[in-house]
């Protein structure tokens, strides 16, 4: 990927220069409701433009991502809560765990919670049950 994105870099200075040797003329901008007028070489307005153009897709993408954004940031915080209220779960249940049956499963109301909490946050990381669903 290093290798493409060098050549793609050199590719556009390639281009660049030829831009600048081959129009390196002097031109007279005027803009007409400004009594400005700017005289510079052709190759120096054209890549200022297309530097302008560069940087106004930038900003309109950054503006049009401002949603996803923010819900980003709220799934984080919801994530992050869920976190927390499964891992003090599961120090509650540790603390009042019951004596476990002659298999060492539990089917208490609490486990339970944590089990369908944990495959809320963390579906690919739940066990796979075997046999019938706990009552």
């Amino acid at each position: 990927m290093k290798i493409l994105y060098r050549a793609l870099i050199l590719l556009f200075l390639l281009l660049a220069v030829l831009l600048a040797v081959s129009n390196a003329g002097m031109v007279a901008l005027t803009l007409w409701p400004l009594p400005f007028t700017v005289a510079a070489p052709l190759y120096l307005l054209i890549l200022s433009v297309l530097l302008l153009g560069v940087l106004a897709g930038l900003g309109l993408g950054w503006w049009a991502a401002r949603h996803h954004r923010r819900r980003a940031r709220e799934h984080g915080k919801e994530a992050a809560r869920l976190d927390r209220e499964v891992t003090r779960l599961r120090e509650l249940l540790a603390v009042h765990r019951p004596a476990t049956g002659g298999r060492g499963e539990t089917h208490a109301p609490a486990q339970r919670a944590i089990e369908r909490q944990s495959a809320l946050v963390a579906p690919d990381l739940m066990p796979a049950r075997r046999g019938p669903p706990a009552p």
